[in-house]
C-alpha cells in the first residue's frame, strides 16, 4: 500500500513515548487529548501498542472502522505492534494497568455524550456504579434508587456537590476506590469547585432525597464474576494452525493440550492458541508466513470465535513472532528468548546487555516492551522547564534549584514541567508529610492550573510511586528520596548517624535512590546500596546483578552525603559492614532479579473464594506495598518459590484455604511448572527478606 493511501494519523503514532488513544468518530480517526484519554472511554478507540477497544453503546460502523484501522495501522508500522481486542467491562489486565486512576465508562457517543465530559459543568447530574478492587470501572447507570445495591459503593454527581454514598456491604478497598473516582472528578473535572461528601447507607441527607425521592429496600451486593479469572482454567488450552490462503479459513489442530513445546510454532505460518476457557485466544504471526494472512490477522481469530462458537466477549491478542508476551509464553515448556543461555536463573543475555550498557529511552521500544509502556507514561525525554515548590505554611515556598532532585519523606511538593505540548504537574507526597500538608497540596494544584488556564495534566505522586517521567526531569541527577525529615528551614532535625541508601534502574533506564532501614535484610543482589557511617565515611555496595548507572547513582548520592566510600562487591564484605547493619542476614539474592528475565516476571495477585470458588485477580502494572490489601490474601509468584501474604483482616476461609489455593495455583500452570516449588506462607508485618526484596523502598514500619 501506498503511502498515500493511510491514514495522517498513522505517521503521529509512535513519535512520542507514552500513551496515544484515537476515538473513531463518524468513521474518521480523531486523536483524544491526554486529559480525556486517560480514562474515559467513549465509543471505540485504538492505541498504537496493543490494539483497540470496543464500547458496548458502538455501531457496527464504528467497530468495523476501528478493526480496519488497527489492520492499517499495524501494517504501517511494519507489522510488530502487538494488537488486542478490548471489549467493555472485560478488559483485559494489561490494558486496564495502562489506565492507573481506573476507567470511566461516559454514556452516549461522539453525538451524544460529549456532554458528560464538560470541564467545569456544575449543572451536572448523573450516577456512576463503582466496581473492583485493584481495577476500578466507574459506569454510568440511570440515576435511580433501582440501580443501587448494599455490596458497592456508587458516586451521585450533582455538579456542585459529590455524594459518595458507600453501601453497608462494601469492603474498606472498595471505599478507597470510589473515593479516588470522586476525587478525580471534583479535582479533574470540576478544578476543585465541587463539594465531596462521603455518606453511609442509612444516613443519606435530604437532598438526595429530593433527586432520588424515597429510598426503597435495597437488594443485597451481587459478585462480580467479569473481573476475576479462575485459575482452574488456565491449563485449558489447545494450538491450531490457521491458514485462509485458499479463500476459506482452515483450521488444523497441532496440539490438543498444554504445555506445548515451542518448536511446534514454525515462521511461515500463522497460529491461533486457544484459551478460549478463560475467554482469551491468541493470533501468532510467523514473521515468513503469508503477508495476507498476517494482515488478516484480527479477521481470522473473529471467524475463529464464530466457528468455535466462543462468546463474543473473549478477548483476543495479535502476536508478531518476537513480540511474544509473558502470558503468551506460559504455554510453552521450553521456551526460549533469542539469545537466551542456560545457566543460573536462565539468563538472558540481551537483557543483561542491557543492564551493563546505558541506553536512553527510546519511544520506538514501546512496542518490544509493553512493562514499559504500561508501567512508565513517558511523555518526552524530560528535557523541558522544571519548576519546583514546597508545600509550608498554606502556601508553596520555591525551592533553590540546586536542591532538585532531594525529596524528604516528611515534605510535600509541586513540580510544574513544561514543554512545547503544555503543562504537567506533579504533585509529590511524602509518606509521613501531614495531614493538613497533604490537603494543602491538592488544594495547591488546583489553584496552580487555574493560573495557567486550567490546562495543565495534574499528577499525584505518593512517595515510592515516582512515574519514570518525573525521575527524567532532573536530567544527570538521580531523584534521592530520604525517608523522614523535611527541607523546611528550621524544621529539620538531626540526621541518623548510620544511614543506606537504595540505587535501582528501573526498565526506562532511569535511577531512583532511596532511603531504606538500616538493616542487612534491606539489600538485594539487584541493586546498589550506599552505607554512610559516623564521621562521614562509608560503603559503596554492589549487588552481583547492579549496572553501570545504579554504580554511578551510588558515587552521585554519596558526593551529596559528602561521604567517603570504599566499594566493596558482594560477597566481600568486611566485618565492620555487617556489624553497622545488626549482623549479617538474609537477604534478597534470586537470580531473577539480577537479571529481570522477562519470560517470567515476578506477578501479584488477589485471592478470594467469596464467591465459592477460588479467583484470581492480578494486580495491574508495577505493584509496590500499597497494593497489599489488608483484608486480602496476595499471592506473590517469584517463578522459583510461591508467597502466600495473609493480611491481617483477611477472612478466616481465605486463611486456611490460602495454601490449597497456591497448590492449586501451581498445578494448573499452564508451563508445566514444578509441582515441588517451595510455598511460603507470609503473615502480614512477619514479611521475611525474601519477600520484602521484590517490593522498591519496603516500609518495615507501615504495618
Amino acid at each position: 500500500m501506498s503511502q498515500g493511501l493511510y491514514h495522517e494519523e498513522f505517521a503521529r503514532a509512535g513519535k512520542q513515548a507514552g500513551l496515544q488513544v484515537w476515538r473513531v468518530e463518524k468513521l474518521e480517526l480523531v486523536p483524544v487529548p491526554p486529559r480525556s484519554g486517560r480514562a474515559e472511554l467513549s465509543l471505540s478507540f485504538q492505541k498504537t501498542a496493543r490494539g483497540f477497544e470496543h464500547r458496548k453503546e458502538c455501531t457496527q460502523d464504528e467497530s468495523t472502522a476501528a478493526a480496519i484501522f488497527t489492520v492499517q495501522m499495524d501494517d504501517y508500522l511494519g507489522g510488530k505492534p502487538v494488537q488486542s481486542r478490548e471489549l467493555q467491562g472485560y478488559e483485559s489486565t494489561d490494558f486496564v494497568g495502562y489506565f492507573k486512576g481506573g476507567l470511566k465508562y461516559k454514556a452516549g457517543g461522539v453525538a451524544s455524550g460529549l456532554n458528560h465530559v464538560l470541564t467545569n459543568d456544575l449543572t451536572a447530574k448523573r450516577l456512576l456504579h463503582v466496581k473492583g478492587r485493584r481495577v476500578v470501572r466507574a459506569t454510568e447507570v440511570p440515576l435511580s434508587w433501582d440501580s443501587f445495591n448494599k455490596g458497592d459503593c456508587f458516586i451521585i454527581d450533582l455538579g456542585t456537590e459529590i455524594y459518595q454514598w458507600c453501601g453497608s456491604s462494601c469492603n474498606k478497598y472498595e471505599r478507597l476506590k470510589a473515593n479516588q473516582v470522586a476525587i478525580g472528578i471534583r479535582d479533574n473535572e470540576r478544578k476543585g469547585r465541587s463539594q465531596l461528601i462521603v455518606v453511609e447507607e442509612g444516613s443519606e441527607p435530604s437532598e438526595l432525597g429530593k433527586v432520588l425521592g424515597t429510598k426503597p429496600e435495597l437488594r443485597d451486593g451481587d459478585d462480580d464474576d467479569d473481573t476475576v479469572a479462575d485459575i482452574t482454567n488456565r491449563k485449558m488450552a489447545k494450538l491450531y494452525m490457521v491458514s485462509d490462503a485458499s479463500g476459506s479459513m482452515r483450521v488444523t489442530v497441532v496440539a490438543e493440550e498444554n504445555p506445548f513445546s515451542m518448536a511446534m510454532l514454525l515462521s511461515e505460518e500463522c497460529f491461533i492458541l486457544d484459551h478460549g476457557a478463560a475467554k482469551q485466544i491468541f493470533v501468532w504471526k510467523g514473521k515468513d508466513a503469508n503477508p495476507q494472512e498476517r494482515k488478516a490477522a484480527m479477521k481470522t481469530a473473529e471467524e475463529f470465535l464464530k466457528q468455535m462458537n466462543y462468546s463474543t466477549n473473549t478477548q483476543i491478542q495479535v502476536l508478531p513472532e518476537g513480540g511474544e508476551t509473558p502470558i503468551f509464553k506460559q504455554f510453552f515448556k521450553d521456551w526460549r528468548d533469542k539469545d537466551q543461555s542456560d545457566g543460573f536463573g536462565k539468563v538472558c543475555v540481551t537483557e543483561k546487555v542491557a543492564r551493563i550498557k546505558q541506553i536512553p529511552f527510546d519511544a520506538s521500544k514501546l512496542h518490544t516492551s509493553p512493562q514499559m509502556a504500561a508501567q512508565h507514561n513517558m511523555v518526552d525525554d524530560g528535557s523541558g522547564k522544571v519548576e519546583i515548590w514546597r508545600v509550608e505554611n498554606n502556601g508553596r515556598i520555591e525551592i533553590d534549584q540546586n536542591s532538585y532532585g532531594e525529596f524528604y519523606g516528611g515534605d510535600c511538593y509541586i513540580i510544574l514541567y513544561t514543554y512545547p505540548r503544555g503543562q504537567i504537574i506533579y504533585t509529590w507526597q511524602g509518606a509521613n508529610a501531614t495531614r493538613d500538608e497533604l490537603t494543602t497540596s491538592a488544594f495547591l494544584t488546583v489553584q496552580l492550573d487555574r493560573s495557567l488556564g486550567g490546562q495543565a495534566v495534574q499528577i499525584r505522586v505518593s512517595q515510592g510511586k515516582e512515574p519514570a517521567h518525573l525521575l527524567s526531569l532532573f536530567k544527570d541527577k538521580p531523584l534521592i528520596i530520604y525517608k523522614n525529615g523535611t527541607s523546611k528551614k528550621g524544621g529539620q532535625a538531626p540526621a541518623p548517624p548510620t544511614r543506606l541508601f537504595q540505587v535501582r534502574r528501573n526498565l526506562a533506564s532511569i535511577t531512583r535512590i532511596m532511603e531504606v532501614d538500616v538493616d542487612a535484610y534491606s539489600l538485594n543482589s539487584n541493586d546498589v546500596f550506599v552505607l554512610k557511617l559516623r564521621q562521614n565515611n562509608g560503603y559503596i555496595w554492589i549487588g552481583k546483578g547492579a549496572s553501570q548507572e545504579e554504580e554511578k547513582g551510588a558515587e552521585y548520592v554519596a558526593s551529596v552525603l559528602k561521604c567517603k566510600t570504599t566499594r566493596i562487591q558482594e560477597g566481600q564484605e568486611p566485618e565492620e559492614f555487617w556489624n553497622s547493619l545488626g549482623g549479617k542476614k538474609h537477604y534478597q539474592t534470586s537470580p531473577l532479579l539480577e537479571t529481570q528475565a522477562e519470560d517470567h516476571p515476578p506477578r501479584l495477585y488477589g485471592c478470594s473464594n467469596k464467591t465459592g470458588r477460588f479467583i484470581i485477580e492480578e494486580v495491574p502494572g508495577e505493584f509496590t506495598q500499597d497494593d497489599l490489601a489488608e483484608d486480602d490474601v496476595m499471592l506473590l509468584d517469584a517463578w522459583e518459590q510461591i508467597f502466600i501474604w495473609v493480611g491481617k483482616d483477611a477472612n478466616e476461609v481465605e486463611r486456611t484455604e490460602s495454601l490449597k489455593s497456591a497448590k492449586m495455583y501451581l498445578e494448573t500452570d499452564p508451563s508445566g511448572r514444578d509441582k515441588r516449588t517451595p510455598i511460603v506462607i507470609v503473615k502480614q508485618g512477619h514479611e521475611p527478606p525474601t519477600f520484602i526484596g521484590w517490593f522498591l523502598g519496603w516500609d518495615s514500619g507501615r504495618w
